[in-house]
C-alpha cells in the first residue's frame, strides 16, 4: 500500500504546473496512424516545432555517440555553431555527433533542435525547468544506457499522453555500453512495464535479439501511411547491423501498427524492425537499431558507420519525425 500511495502522490505532484502538451488530435488509442494528419496547425508547415534529443542516459558511453553535437566530448544544450546559420547547402559536419545529419535535416525543415545534456532532469509539467518536456513537441531518445527513474517514466508517459511525440531507438540485446547491467532493450521494456500509469501503454515489446539483416518486408499497401510514404520519400528497405526485433500487442494498444518486418516472415505481430502507435493525444515511433540514424561521424576515437544516407533510412527517419511532430 505504501508504494501505491507513493506513486499516486508522485504522479499528482508531476501533474501540477504547466500542462504537458495541448494538441488538437483525437484522444484515445482507437484510430489508425494512417489517419493522423497534420493536426497541429493544419498547414503542413513547421510552426517552429521543437525537438529535444536526450543525452542524460549515457548516450555517449563506450563507442556510442548518439547526440546531435558535442564539444570537447560533451553534448551541450545548444548545438554550436548556431542553427540559425544552417542553409540548404550546410553539410552535416557543421555539428559533431553521429546524429548531426538528422538534426541538420530537421533544421532545414524549419524545426528547432536542442539537447537535454548529461545531468539535466526529465520532467513534464515543471515550470521551473527550462527544458521541461512541455516546452517541446518531440522527445528523441537514442539507445538509453541508464534506467529511467519512476519520476522520469511518469514524465515521458504524461508527455506523450498529452500530445507529445516520442522517438524511441533501441539496439541489440547485450549492448550495455556503460556496464551498469542494463542495455537499451531492457531499459525501454522496463519503462513500458514497470511504471505506475499503465502496463504496456504503447502495445510494444522489444525482443532480446541480435540480428543483421537488410529487409524489404515493408507493410503491404502502405501508400497512405505517412511514415512509409511521406513527404520525405518512400520507404522500401531497412538495414540492421546488430539490432533487436520487436513485437506488438493490439489488445494493449489498438492503434499500434507494424511498419517493417524481418525478411521472409508474415506481417503479423512479431519479428518487427519498427512500429508506431498513438497513446492518448500523442504519438510514438520505435525502431530497434541505431544504425539507420548513424551518419558515421562523431567524437574522435569512436568507430561509427554511415547508415543515414543508405537505402531508405533518411526517408524513414524524417517521415517519422514529421509525423511525430504532427506535420504529416
Amino acid at each position: 500500500m505504501h508504494k501505491l500511495f507513493y506513486y499516486s502522490l508522485l504522479f499528482a505532484l508531476l501533474m501540477i504546473g504547466v500542462g504537458c502538451k495541448e494538441q488538437s488530435v483525437p484522444a484515445g488509442n482507437d484510430y489508425n496512424i494512417d489517419s493522423v494528419a497534420a493536426a497541429v496547425n493544419g498547414t503542413g508547415k513547421a510552426a517552429r516545432q521543437k525537438f529535444l534529443f536526450d543525452a542524460t542516459k549515457a548516450e555517449t558511453a563506450g563507442n556510442a555517440d548518439w547526440v546531435i553535437d558535442e564539444d570537447n566530448g560533451r553534448p551541450g544544450q545548444v548545438p554550436t555553431p548556431a542553427q540559425t546559420g544552417i542553409v540548404a547547402a550546410t553539410p552535416e559536419t557543421y555539428w559533431t555527433g553521429a546524429l548531426s545529419s538528422w538534426a541538420i535535416a530537421l533544421v532545414k525543415q524549419g524545426i528547432m533542435v536542442s539537447t537535454l545534456p548529461p545531468g539535466a532532469l526529465i520532467t513534464c509539467g515543471d515550470s521551473s525547468n527550462s527544458q521541461d518536456l512541455a516546452r517541446y513537441d518531440v522527445f528523441v531518445v537514442d539507445e538509453p544506457n541508464t534506467k529511467f527513474t519512476i519520476a522520469e517514466k511518469i514524465a515521458v508517459l504524461h508527455f506523450v499522453q498529452q500530445g507529445g511525440g516520442l522517438f524511441m531507438i533501441a539496439d541489440h540485446t547485450i549492448s550495455d555500453r556503460n556496464n551498469d547491467g542494463w542495455d537499451s532493450p531492457a531499459i525501454w521494456n522496463d519503462l513500458m512495464v514497470n511504471n505506475p500509469i499503465t502496463r504496456n501503454p504503447f502495445g510494444i515489446t522489444i525482443n532480446l535479439t541480435n540480428i543483421v539483416e537488410l529487409s524489404q518486408n515493408v507493410l503491404n499497401s502502405h501508400t497512405t501511411n505517412p511514415i512509409l510514404h511521406g513527404t520525405q520519400g518512400v520507404v522500401t528497405q531497412l538495414d540492421f547491423h546488430n539490432g533487436a526485433t520487436l513485437s506488438i500487442d493490439t489488445s494493449a494498444n489498438p492503434s499500434v501498427q507494424g511498419l517493417v518486418w524481418r525478411s521472409g516472415i508474415q506481417q503479423r505481430q512479431t519479428g518487427l524492425l519498427c512500429a508506431a502507435a498513438a497513446y492518448g493525444a500523442g504519438r510514438v515511433f520505435v525502431i530497434t537499431d541505431s544504425s539507420p540514424m548513424d551518419d558515421g561521424t562523431g567524437a574522435p576515437g569512436n568507430h561509427l558507420f554511415n547508415g543515414w544516407k543508405t537505402y531508405s533510412h533518411t526517408a524513414l527517419c524524417m517521415n517519422a519525425s514529421l509525423w511525430l511532430a504532427g506535420l504529416q
